[in-house]
């Protein structure tokens, strides 16, 4: 199972995902870093929220309510530039 989940990963991401440790300079060696997987634990613990929100009460409005504002606070939460 491990060999086909390597292969599956091999084709579908591109060659500079593939490394645990990209290079320094590449844009994607952040999402590695201890504080990126902070600040993404946090934006899913706000989604999963918003998300049981948007179930307990299923209307367009409200969920466009939640929506909207949430993904927003999301990049701002990610947003990497000083």
């Amino acid at each position: 199972m491990p060999i086909l989940m390597l292969m599956l990963r091999m084709a579908v991401l591109p060659h500079w995902m593939w490394h645990e440790e990209p290079d320094e300079k590449h844009f994607y060696h952040r999402t590695f870093t201890p504080r990126y997987r902070a600040k993404r634990r946090i934006v899913r613990t706000l989604w999963l929220a918003a998300g049981l929100l948007m179930l307990c009460n299923p209307v367009l409005p409200f969920v466009i309510l939640i929506g909207l504002p949430m993904t927003l606070l999301g990049f701002v939460i990610l947003d990497e530039t000083r």
